[in-house]
């Protein structure tokens, strides 16, 4: 049975996540080369941890050729990597999905992945029901929204807000737009509603809305799919992760999920 070879780019909490769940349970189909961060210290702690290098530049990992790179760093440093990435024929699992709201970007991508031979997966990150709103679409046209809601703490740091602190007491409806613009001001957050775009209606067609709700305890996001002869809700929430509260532990896991289904003889 062939073993597929692995690289992963960031090394904070879903980086970490991805790279001891691989190691430990997914070890008899995927090698890890190694891990490649912005601090270095960082790549030899987890690689040390888990086996394998600790990469100083990208160039060292497109030398190892692996299958596939998983980037679980920022929309900025998917924009830096992921064409040269593809270029080299290697596979690319991006979870900062976000970057892929920039129209030229996505193009680019598209162009040098067909040139190139390689593919770019999505990972459904902290939502999903991708494949019935897909469905859905195939069938007629329909209107997307996503409601994301998140604790002030999740939130604050955002560039959209300033440097504003939001309200610990009031709940607060802090951006309503689409996709596109979302992405822009909260690039830390809504890597989901880009995800649901590209799955449905595209990001300039997608409506967002982020609430902010004060002693929340989980991240909230609701998707809701209306055509003529179809509606659809998606309801999901999940606890953010302990190291980082602007992410949530599923979008690690649903990596996890994707690379089982690149190997499992039977998929959904």
């Amino acid at each position: 049975m062939r073993r597929f070879k692995l690289a992963i780019i960031g090394s904070g909490s879903l980086g970490s996540i991805i790279a001891r769940v691989v190691a430990k349970d997914l070890n008899e189909d995927f090698e890890i080369l190694g891990i490649f961060s912005g601090k270095l210290e960082n790549a030899i702690k987890l690689s040390d941890e888990i086996g394998g290098k600790a990469y100083k530049t990208l160039d060292e990992i497109i030398d190892d050729k692996p299958d596939y790179i998983i980037e679980a760093a920022s929309p900025d440093v998917l924009k830096e990597i992921g064409i040269k990435i593809l270029a080299n024929g290697i596979d690319l699992i991006p979870l900062s999905v976000g970057a892929l709201a920039d129209k030229e970007f996505y193009h680019k991508v598209q162009t040098i992945a067909r040139k190139y031979k390689s593919r770019l997966y999505i990972p459904s990150g902290a939502v999903g029901g991708f494949d019935v709103l897909r469905a859905s679409m195939a069938m007629e046209h329909v209107d997307v929204a996503i409601t994301t809601e998140k604790s002030p703490k999740s939130l604050n740091g955002a560039p959209f807000l300033n440097g504003i602190k939001l309200s610990e007491e009031d709940v607060e409806e802090i951006f309503s737009g689409d996709a596109l613009e979302a992405i822009e001001h909260f690039p830390e957050n809504v890597n989901v509603a880009v995800a649901t775009a590209l799955a449905t209606t595209g990001v300039e067609n997608t409506k967002v809305s982020i609430r902010s709700i004060p002693g929340l305890k989980s991240n909230k996001h609701k998707i809701a799919l209306s055509g003529e002869t179809v509606k659809v809700e998606v309801i999901i929430e999940t606890t953010p992760s302990k190291d980082n509260p602007k992410s949530s532990t599923l979008a690690a896991y649903s990596v996890i999920g994707l690379l089982k289904n690149l190997v499992t003889p039977i998929t959904f």
